[in-house]
């Protein structure tokens, strides 16, 4: 493992030790109903995609030492076991879904809940520092200077992710089992024009987060 894959391990390592502060203060705040919001969502899925990238990457990191799992590893290289996911784009996927969800909710803070709110209590209240801003922003340069190559098409796969969160919530706000959590989904207390007008907003924003993560990647690998 070269230079700049340990600094991205140590990179996916932070991040992860991040997203488990914010998901563990999350549960811990408001249990299982934590995730009606999408900020919790997004944070936990970044958190997942970060634990398998560094499941992935851990055999490599350990299979040129001298210590008991480097032996371990060293074995199963030798008898044939790949050391990599066999999926890798699995796990790419992912990152990609996560990554342009917490740039949505990086966004959404700050054009919509910062003014509503207050900037300082979005970006620097309690975990928020990190949910809304420094994970999002870290996840984001790992995606662009760690990941394989992502095609523009996966873009509607970004689109889905935020799609099978917000479905469910717009259901039970409109049959009032549920408010919010977001001033956006409470569809009871707003006109069907300002609720459209929000899918296709949020939808909109989302396509061009994703695709200008994607754009970032092809800028890097046109600087190389």
């Amino acid at each position: 493992m070269n230079k700049k894959e340990k600094a991205l391990f140590l990179g996916h390592f932070i991040l992860l030790l991040l997203e488990l502060l914010v998901v563990l203060h999350a549960f811990s705040e408001e249990g299982w109903t934590t995730l009606r919001f999408y900020t919790t969502d997004s944070n936990f899925l970044c958190g997942i995609a970060s634990l398998l990238y560094i499941l992935k990457k851990f055999p490599k990191l350990n299979q040129e030492g001298k210590g008991v799992v480097s032996g371990y590893f060293q074995k199963k290289q030798q008898a044939g076991i790949s050391l990599e996911e066999e999926r890798p784009s699995l796990i790419t996927l992912l990152r990609f879904i996560s990554t342009a969800s917490l740039m949505v909710t990086f966004v959404v803070v700050l054009l919509v809940l910062g003014p509503e709110n207050g900037y300082a209590h979005e970006f620097l209240g309690g975990m928020r520092l990190y949910s809304h801003l420094i994970c999002p922003f870290l996840s984001l340069f790992l995606f662009v200077t760690g990941e394989e190559r992502v095609p523009k098409k996966w873009i509607s796969y970004a689109l889905y992710a935020t799609l099978l969160y917000a479905i469910p919530l717009i259901l039970l706000n409109a049959t009032g089992l549920v408010s919010g959590p977001y001033s956006f989904l409470k569809i009871r207390e707003q006109s069907l024009g300002k609720t459209m007008f929000w899918i296709v907003t949020i939808l909109s924003g989302n396509a061009l987060l994703a695709w200008g993560a994607i754009g970032l990647q092809g800028l890097k690998v046109g600087s190389k």
